[in-house]
């Protein structure tokens, strides 16, 4: 009988769940280029809508989403909100498939 050698898990099965959960918000090209966005500087809603060209609840939906799942936070001065990434690492999937996918066309 040949014996099964049991590997130890790099990371415990509860964070594999949470990291789907995040993969799904992350799963946005919208949500992708506003984090991309704040990892460069912090923005407010109206920067974001005048840099994405999109419609601002369409905007707050998606800063709603990154704020809920903890990737983004808000400050408020006045009536403005100003969003900051938490932490910039993030993004790091996204510029690597980048990379990876210009290194395929060559």
């Amino acid at each position: 009988m040949k014996t099964v050698t049991k590997i130890k898990q790099p990371l415990p099965r509860v964070a594999y769940e949470r990291n789907a959960e995040t993969y799904k918000i992350l799963a946005n090209p919208k949500r992708l280029e506003i984090l991309n966005l704040l990892r460069e500087q912090e923005m407010s809603v109206e920067d974001l809508v005048k840099t994405l060209g999109v419609a601002k609840a369409n905007v707050s939906q998606h800063l709603a989403l990154l704020r809920h799942a903890k990737l983004v936070t808000v400050h408020r001065i006045g009536l403005n909100g100003y969003y900051n990434i938490i932490d910039p690492r993030i993004v790091e999937p996204c510029r690597i498939l980048h990379e990876l996918s210009l290194s395929k066309k060559r």
